[in-house]
């Protein structure tokens, strides 16, 4: 079977992985939160300290992303429509956090009066709702924790949305030339190693940090509209996924992580998605609760180191037990992102 026959059937495994990234990002996150010591995860190891959780689970995303949104791209007459869907897809519950992170949570916890606080860069950071990364910490809240970011998963979904424009931008090219997709790869693949390897430095307003994030991202993302693209070709088979396995843990001892989790890790991804042996129906019955975990777990975190945690003598900032505070988070945002599904995410894409 290959990839687009097995993709036809909606009884497959992609929101599993998701909710399974959004985990692997609350994991990476309470390292930094609460100790700000992120050699501790144990991805980092097993890796050869290469790569996070977190930086792991967004690759997965951009990859899935890649392949679902070509597709949606693809099957859409209307562009209006796609960029409908989009944004009721990715943009209601991102202002309803922004708002309550700003105007509940930022005063509650803000060690200044309400005056001082609503005089402060309150628009830097209400600048999210539009993914302008320009700041995501707010007067006088966090201020003696490790990290003082009310939301540190909320960069990514500014080069998300980026995407999502530059698909339906050069579709006429994808569309016609399906080699176009793997071209996107190679040239996003050779920005990332030369900003990498051999930084340039800032050109005008593309920054160093912008231009690697952005082809980091975009390569994996490209990836995914590749498995969309040739997905009539591509089988899914255990030969190959193991084939894939191996070429990982080759890649992770003696290469660069990105570029082999791009290449190798893909496949991987796909073959899980897609395998019929093991199918988690259960979970498309719960909803689909990655996206609200992922926006909605970094505040919480932060908030729990707050309210109970510890002083360090040494630099007085607050911290905890990361895994304490990864329990603890669970047990708050999973109900909270099934009630966001539930009445704001699923009744939102019905007026797509």
């Amino acid at each position: 079977m290959t990839i687009n026959e097995a993709a036809i059937d909606r009884k497959n495994n992609l929101n599993i992985i998701r909710l399974i990234a959004s985990l692997m990002v609350v994991y990476m996150h309470a390292f930094a939160i609460c100790i700000a010591d992120q050699s501790k995860d144990v991805f980092y190891t097993l890796t050869n300290h290469k790569a996070l959780a977190g930086g792991i689970a967004v690759y997965i995303f951009f990859i899935i992303s890649g392949f679902l949104i070509c597709r949606s791209f693809d099957r859409t007459k209307s562009v209006v429509k796609y960029f409908k869907a989009r944004f009721l897809r990715i943009w209601p519950l991102l202002f309803v956090v922004v708002m309550i992170m700003a105007f509940v949570l930022g005063p509650i916890l803000s060690e200044y009066s309400f005056e001082q606080y609503m005089q402060g860069d309150i628009l830097g950071f209400l600048k999210n709702i539009f993914f302008i990364h320009d700041t995501t910490t707010l007067p006088g809240v966090y201020n003696y924790h490790y990290n003082h970011s009310l939301n540190g998963s909320l960069w990514t979904l500014m080069y998300e949305v980026m995407w999502y424009v530059i698909v339906a931008a050069i579709s006429p090219l994808w569309k016609r030339f399906k080699a176009s997709g793997i071209l996107m790869v190679v040239a996003l693949g050779g920005i990332y190693i030369l900003y990498t390897y051999n930084s340039p430095g800032d050109i005008g307003p593309l920054t160093t940090s912008f231009m690697l994030n952005f082809s980091k991202l975009g390569m994996f993302f490209a990836m995914g509209m590749c498995y969309y693209l040739f997905g009539d070709y591509i089988k899914i088979s255990w030969k190959i996924a193991l084939v894939a396995v191996a070429g990982l843990v080759l890649g992770i001892c003696f290469a660069d992580f990105v570029i082999t989790f791009c290449i190798f890790g893909s496949y991987i991804i796909f073959y899980l998605a897609f395998q019929k042996r093991f199918v988690a129906t259960w979970y498309d019955k719960v909803g689909d609760l990655s996206y609200g975990i992922y926006i909605m777990a970094f505040p919480i975190q932060q908030t729990l180191v707050e309210c109970i945690g510890t002083p360090t003598e040494i630099y007085h900032t607050m911290s905890m037990d990361p895994y304490l505070n990864m329990l603890y988070t669970l047990l708050i945002v999973i109900p909270l992102a099934w009630i966001s599904w539930h009445c704001i995410e699923k009744p939102c894409l019905r007026l797509k």
